[in-house]
């Protein structure tokens, strides 16, 4: 009882000696608790934190079974908080993951209809073609008609011919296209 006393003293007063000899009788019993997470690594960062924790703190223990109650308690506690921590973690990776999914569909969807838009715009006769290109850029009618030269209504004629070439061609992508402001 009195070897017991002294260890318990030695605990209370952070003497190396006994803290060794806390390491050696419990570690692995803790390690072994804690090891329904089936990550041995994990078991073993638990229960040296659980250590860490005990010996920066000011806690006193009475008892040998005090002790070993606190210790199997934060073992066992942060043990399930690892577990519920990490579902979390795999809830967030997952939704992450899903989001991405969609959004990766999404742009190759976009970039599909972009290419193929391109392609239709390469079938339009020249100036046709370069009136809708200035246009998607940004000119105004005015603008392209000075830019190139001709008359406003030939701007808005060609412009009228390549948008129902785009339509006929990028059947049930026009909308879309029109929608998001490619098309203008």
């Amino acid at each position: 009882m009195i070897k017991l006393d002294k260890f318990i003293q030695g605990i209370n007063n952070k003497d190396p000696r006994a803290w060794k000899e806390l390491y050696r009788f419990y570690y692995g019993a803790l390690c072994n608790y804690s090891s329904i997470i089936n990550e041995t690594s994990v078991a073993e960062d638990i229960v040296q934190e659980c250590l860490i924790m005990i010996w920066k703190s000011d806690l006193n223990f009475q008892n040998i079974k005090i002790l070993s109650s606190y210790l199997y308690k934060s073992v066992y506690n942060n043990t399930l908080k690892y577990i519920r921590d990490k579902k979390v973690e795999d809830k967030r990776k997952s939704e992450w993951s899903s989001t991405l999914s969609e959004t990766e569909d999404d742009i190759f969807y976009m970039e599909d209809v972009i290419r193929k838009l391109r392609a239709a715009i390469a079938l339009l006769p020249d100036q046709r073609k370069t009136i809708l290109q200035l246009s998607l850029e940004g000119y105004s009618v005015q603008e392209i008609a000075l830019q190139l030269e001709i008359s406003i209504n030939t701007v808005k004629t060609q412009k009228k011919r390549a948008y129902s070439f785009l339509k006929e061609n990028l059947k049930q992508y026009f909308s879309l296209l029109l929608l998001l402001g490619i098309l203008k």
